[in-house]
């Protein structure tokens, strides 16, 4: 058996979820995807594939087996270039998940741009409301937003959490919500207003933080009229007129410029506003060429300064420079 080979095949199938994908991609036979995939089990004497006629989906052992997979092949792949004296150009798919309260449009132009400079890498992209396991659900890269001294994703062995930029939170509402009630200029005022909000992480009463403009804590804490765990589904909540709610400035910035939603208490702002946007990705010895170009490109469209980037040790700078390692 050609277990490198074997291997190729399960992460192509693993990615593409089906054999007949998998063996169009490698321009082989179906046949022979799946004795490959059977010779491979009964090498490792483990079921690594659950098939249906409908779907396939990963056993345990083949969840944990493709991560070894992927690290083994990569760095194969490293090893070879690096022999030749080249480095391959970027392809493959490249996994990315992403909060879903990033502006569409934003994340839209990062990875068009991204397409664009390197063709041959196919996107997937995943937006969440949770912040996945990378390991474990089989990321590659994920942009999260960490709010009010949250890391913005769970704390896993092996990643990187690199903030390269900052996203304002602000309140807001719809005109035709405001036409029915009093405006509100201070926040004790939004006592008498409908309030939209996610669910605290916590247990216990929701709160927005504002902060006056001499700096000193002006904290809310209320009853929201609707909760629901999505900012877009916010966002449209409040576009309909069914209350106040605090948003990413990015979110709603062309609804302030149509008039859709206006922004409240512009003397006050959230403590919230520095929301950090991140970018975080496994931490690996060597780093996949489509993953590390990822990172240098999203660096590069958000302006910041050019990195210097080794291959194991990833760094980025935007206005502050902030590395948060997490282990074990």
């Amino acid at each position: 058996m050609n277990q490198i080979y074997a291997m190729r095949v399960f992460v192509r199938v693993a990615e593409t979820q089906s054999f007949r994908r998998a063996a169009q991609q490698l321009k082989v036979s179906n046949a022979l995807v799946t004795r490959s995939i059977a010779t491979l089990e009964a090498h490792l004497h483990a079921r690594l594939i659950n098939r249906t006629t409908r779907n396939l989906s990963l056993t345990e052992a083949g969840t944990h087996y493709l991560e070894g997979c992927r690290g083994l092949l990569e760095e194969l792949d490293l090893l070879e270039g690096s022999v030749a004296g080249t480095e391959r150009e970027p392809s493959g798919t490249l996994r990315v998940v992403a909060t879903a309260a990033l502006s569409p449009q934003a994340l839209t132009q990062l990875l068009d741009g991204y397409r664009r400079r390197y063709p041959k890498v196919c996107i997937r992209l995943t937006l969440t409301e949770r912040a996945p396991h990378l390991l474990e659900d089989g990321y590659d890269v994920g942009i999260f937003i960490a709010e009010h001294g949250s890391s913005g994703h769970n704390a896993e062995i092996d990643s990187v959490e690199l903030s390269f930029a900052t996203q304002r939170l602000v309140p807001c509402a719809a005109p035709s919500y405001l036409a029915l009630r009093d405006e509100p200029r201070h926040p004790e005022q939004l006592a008498l207003h409908s309030c939209i909000a996610t669910p605290a992480e916590q247990r216990g009463p929701i709160a927005w933080h504002f902060v006056d403009g001499d700096g000193d804590p002006r904290p809310v804490a209320f009853e929201p009229s609707y909760t629901v765990n999505s900012r877009l589904l916010v966002r449209l909540a409040a576009i309909a007129g069914m209350g106040v709610a605090v948003l990413p400035e990015t979110l709603v910035a062309d609804d302030f410029a149509t008039g859709a939603l206006k922004r409240i208490m512009p003397d006050y702002s959230v403590d919230e506003s520095r929301a950090k946007v991140s970018l975080v990705y496994p931490r690996r010895r060597h780093l996949p060429t489509k993953t590390r170009t990822f990172i240098d490109y999203t660096v590069e469209h958000a302006g910041c300064a050019e990195p210097e980037v080794p291959t194991n040790a990833h760094a980025m700078m935007a206005h502050e420079l902030h590395v948060v390692r997490h282990a074990s």
